[in-house]
């Protein structure tokens, strides 16, 4: 993997400059300690982790009015010694003024319209993930989302269309691998409005691994540095949610965040607290502090670190 996602880092970096057209890197890069307690060994173990860092490269090029656009991003962890890169997202996308149409392997619907706009907390360990272990995400739809393939690892095609303002629409179709039948695996629908007070999301998916379709939904509320917020996910009955609050003081974001992860049915449900810190040194840059408990298994969580984007 990590010799396929280099060789199409330079592929598409060559083809960039070749065609004139403008490209950049993108990223993020993410250094933490961790205390959990208890461990999987039953005592409290310390960690120095990587988590949630990434390299990117996007080129753009206008032809004719159109725009083209090819993101590759790479997931990165510079302390492991199995896997150090793996593929995160990689598509091409031609973009109008009123639509859009994507193609590749992308992100969910959900991950991006219901997770994203409220996910506050920056520190998630995946040093053990595993069902003893589930601290590994920051927030239960994203941990939903990934244990019920709404993912990356099939091809996807999506398009949107907006109003060039405010209110969009999408459509995202998954297909299965070449060593499949190359049928359409599942497939999604959002509606969302986007405004500088907030936003709000609605979402419904159709996979043929289950009878029933998952319903999303998604509200983000923005004033004077407070953000409150909250998402869920629906099939048959609520399997995943999360309500956050944020408030800025200067530099200075003090976050809370609370959500429920079913992971088979109501009887077997993980719930989890998290409260943190974040000094803001730059738009770039920024250290926080976060503290996980969740109460079944009784397990709790320190993390804090440093976090740059570019």
């Amino acid at each position: 993997m990590q010799k396929h996602v280099n060789v199409a880092l330079v592929l598409l970096a060559g083809s960039g400059l070749a065609w004139g057209a403008e490209s950049r890197v993108t990223g993020q890069l993410q250094v933490q300690g961790a205390y959990l307690e208890p461990a999987l060994d039953g005592d409290g173990r310390w960690y120095l982790q990587a988590p949630n860092s990434w390299l990117g490269l996007e080129v753009l090029e206008s032809v004719s009015g159109s725009q083209y656009r090819a993101v590759l991003e790479a997931d990165i962890d510079p302390l492991s010694l199995d896997e150090p890169v793996s593929s995160r997202q990689m598509f091409i996308e031609w973009l109008q003024p009123l639509y859009s149409i994507r193609g590749g392997q992308l992100r969910s619907l959900e991950q991006r319209l219901l997770a994203d706009p409220i996910d506050q907390m920056h520190g998630f360990d995946g040093a053990q993930p595993t069902s003893a272990d589930r601290f590994t995400d920051a927030m239960a739809i994203d941990t939903y989302s990934a244990r019920n393939g709404l993912g990356l690892e099939q091809p996807s095609l999506e398009f949107t269309a907006s109003n060039g303002e405010l209110m969009y629409i999408s459509g995202q179709w998954t297909f299965e691998d070449e060593t499949s039948s190359s049928t359409l695996q599942q497939w999604a629908v959002a509606v969302g409005l986007d405004t500088p007070e907030g936003s709000v999301a609605l979402t419904y998916r159709r996979n043929d691994a289950f009878d029933a379709g998952l319903f999303g939904s998604s509200i983000l509320w923005e004033s004077d540095g407070l953000q409150l917020g909250g998402s869920a996910l629906y099939r048959e009955e609520v399997v995943a949610w999360d309500l956050v609050g944020a408030y800025l003081a200067g530099t200075v974001v003090s976050k809370l965040s609370y959500g429920r992860d079913n992971l088979q049915s109501a009887s077997d449900e993980v719930s989890y607290w998290a409260f943190g810190i974040d000094q803001v040194f730059s738009d770039a840059i920024l250290n926080y502090s976060e503290i996980r408990w969740q109460q079944e298994p009784e397990q709790w969580r320190w993390m804090t670190g440093f976090k740059l984007t570019f």
